[in-house]
Protein backbone atom coordinates (compact mmCIF):
# COMPACT_ATOMS: atom_id res chain seq x y z
CA UNK A 1 0.00 0.00 0.00
CA UNK A 2 1.10 3.58 -0.63
CA UNK A 3 2.88 5.19 2.32
CA UNK A 4 0.92 8.43 2.52
CA UNK A 5 -1.81 10.34 0.77
CA UNK A 6 0.85 12.68 -0.58
CA UNK A 7 2.70 9.70 -2.10
CA UNK A 8 -0.53 8.62 -3.78
CA UNK A 9 -1.10 12.13 -5.18
CA UNK A 10 2.55 12.37 -6.29
CA UNK A 11 2.20 9.10 -8.20
CA UNK A 12 -1.04 10.32 -9.77
CA UNK A 13 0.60 13.61 -10.79
CA UNK A 14 3.43 11.66 -12.40
CA UNK A 15 0.90 9.73 -14.52
CA UNK A 16 -0.90 12.95 -15.51
CA UNK A 17 2.41 14.46 -16.60
CA UNK A 18 3.27 11.41 -18.71
CA UNK A 19 1.85 10.08 -21.95
CA UNK A 20 -0.11 7.41 -20.06
CA UNK A 21 -2.88 9.57 -18.61
CA UNK A 22 -6.31 8.00 -19.23
CA UNK A 23 -7.56 11.49 -20.15
CA UNK A 24 -4.82 12.13 -22.70
CA UNK A 25 -2.67 15.24 -22.41
CA UNK A 26 -3.80 17.41 -19.51
CA UNK A 27 -2.72 20.48 -17.63
CA UNK A 28 -3.12 20.06 -13.89
CA UNK A 29 -2.39 21.44 -10.49
CA UNK A 30 -2.79 20.34 -6.91
CA UNK A 31 -4.77 21.76 -4.05
CA UNK A 32 -7.52 23.76 -5.71
CA UNK A 33 -8.94 25.64 -2.75
CA UNK A 34 -12.49 26.88 -3.01
CA UNK A 35 -15.16 27.74 -0.46
CA UNK A 36 -16.50 24.22 -0.01
CA UNK A 37 -13.15 22.48 0.27
CA UNK A 38 -9.74 21.78 -1.18
CA UNK A 39 -9.47 19.35 -4.08
CA UNK A 40 -6.30 17.23 -4.24
CA UNK A 41 -5.86 17.44 -8.03
CA UNK A 42 -7.66 19.35 -10.77
CA UNK A 43 -6.89 18.81 -14.43
CA UNK A 44 -7.93 20.40 -17.68
CA UNK A 45 -8.06 18.11 -20.71
CA UNK A 46 -7.58 19.07 -24.36
CA UNK A 47 -11.31 19.57 -24.83
CA UNK A 48 -11.43 22.13 -22.00
CA UNK A 49 -13.13 19.89 -19.46
CA UNK A 50 -12.19 20.01 -15.78
CA UNK A 51 -11.49 16.75 -13.96
CA UNK A 52 -11.34 16.70 -10.15
CA UNK A 53 -9.67 13.97 -8.08
CA UNK A 54 -9.87 13.31 -4.34
CA UNK A 55 -7.26 10.97 -2.87
CA UNK A 56 -7.67 9.05 0.36
CA UNK A 57 -5.79 6.13 1.88
CA UNK A 58 -8.68 4.60 3.82
CA UNK A 59 -11.73 6.89 4.20
CA UNK A 60 -13.39 6.25 0.85
CA UNK A 61 -16.78 7.51 2.06
CA UNK A 62 -15.22 10.89 2.86
CA UNK A 63 -13.56 10.90 -0.57
CA UNK A 64 -16.91 10.10 -2.21
CA UNK A 65 -18.59 13.05 -0.49
CA UNK A 66 -15.74 15.40 -1.43
CA UNK A 67 -15.71 14.17 -5.03
CA UNK A 68 -19.47 14.64 -5.25
CA UNK A 69 -19.08 18.19 -3.94
CA UNK A 70 -16.42 18.83 -6.60
CA UNK A 71 -19.03 18.29 -9.30
CA UNK A 72 -20.10 21.87 -8.66
CA UNK A 73 -17.07 22.98 -10.72
CA UNK A 74 -15.84 19.83 -12.52
CA UNK A 75 -17.15 18.05 -15.60
CA UNK A 76 -16.11 14.75 -14.00
CA UNK A 77 -14.95 13.80 -10.54
CA UNK A 78 -13.03 10.79 -9.23
CA UNK A 79 -11.75 9.27 -6.03
CA UNK A 80 -8.23 7.85 -6.03
CA UNK A 81 -7.66 5.07 -3.52
CA UNK A 82 -5.12 2.34 -2.86
CA UNK A 83 -6.20 -0.82 -4.69
CA UNK A 84 -7.48 -2.80 -1.66
CA UNK A 85 -9.58 0.17 -0.51
CA UNK A 86 -10.88 0.81 -4.04
CA UNK A 87 -11.96 -2.82 -4.40
CA UNK A 88 -13.76 -2.59 -1.06
CA UNK A 89 -15.40 0.73 -2.01
CA UNK A 90 -16.55 -0.51 -5.41
CA UNK A 91 -18.82 -2.97 -3.64
CA UNK A 92 -20.91 0.17 -3.10
CA UNK A 93 -20.81 1.15 -6.77
CA UNK A 94 -24.45 2.20 -6.60
CA UNK A 95 -23.46 5.05 -4.25
CA UNK A 96 -20.75 6.23 -6.65
CA UNK A 97 -23.03 5.89 -9.67
CA UNK A 98 -25.83 7.82 -7.94
CA UNK A 99 -23.42 10.71 -7.43
CA UNK A 100 -21.73 10.38 -10.83
CA UNK A 101 -18.32 9.85 -9.22
CA UNK A 102 -15.65 7.54 -10.63
CA UNK A 103 -13.12 5.33 -8.83
CA UNK A 104 -9.48 4.73 -9.72
CA UNK A 105 -6.45 3.03 -8.20
CA UNK A 106 -2.93 1.99 -9.09
CA UNK A 107 -2.04 -1.47 -10.32
CA UNK A 108 1.72 -1.22 -9.91
CA UNK A 109 2.57 1.98 -11.78
CA UNK A 110 -0.50 1.86 -14.03
CA UNK A 111 -3.60 3.87 -13.19
CA UNK A 112 -6.77 1.78 -13.44
CA UNK A 113 -10.22 3.31 -13.63
CA UNK A 114 -12.57 0.75 -12.16
CA UNK A 115 -15.62 3.00 -12.45
CA UNK A 116 -15.83 5.92 -14.87
CA UNK A 117 -17.33 9.18 -13.67
CA UNK A 118 -20.46 10.49 -15.31
CA UNK A 119 -19.58 13.50 -17.44
CA UNK A 120 -21.88 16.44 -16.69
CA UNK A 121 -21.91 20.20 -16.98
CA UNK A 122 -20.67 21.79 -13.74
CA UNK A 123 -23.44 23.09 -11.50
CA UNK A 124 -21.58 26.38 -11.07
CA UNK A 125 -20.00 27.37 -14.39
CA UNK A 126 -18.38 30.44 -12.84
CA UNK A 127 -16.51 28.20 -10.39
CA UNK A 128 -15.46 25.95 -13.26
CA UNK A 129 -13.93 29.05 -14.87
CA UNK A 130 -12.07 29.81 -11.64
CA UNK A 131 -10.73 26.23 -11.61
CA UNK A 132 -9.60 26.55 -15.24
CA UNK A 133 -7.79 29.80 -14.40
CA UNK A 134 -6.18 28.13 -11.39
CA UNK A 135 -4.97 25.23 -13.54
CA UNK A 136 -3.59 27.45 -16.30
CA UNK A 137 -1.95 29.76 -13.80
CA UNK A 138 -3.86 32.86 -14.86
CA UNK A 139 -5.36 33.35 -11.42
CA UNK A 140 -2.10 32.71 -9.57
CA UNK A 141 -0.20 35.02 -11.95
CA UNK A 142 -2.66 37.85 -11.37
CA UNK A 143 -2.43 37.39 -7.58
CA UNK A 144 1.35 37.63 -7.64
CA UNK A 145 1.46 40.88 -9.63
Amino acid sequence: MTGSERDLVDKFAYVLASDSSPWGPVRFTREFDYRRGRTDVVALDDSGEVIAVEAKLTRWRDALQQAYRNRCFAHSSYVLLPKPVALRAIRYAIDFEARGVGVCYFEGDELSIVLHAVRAEPLQPWLCQVAEEWITGEMRDSKSS
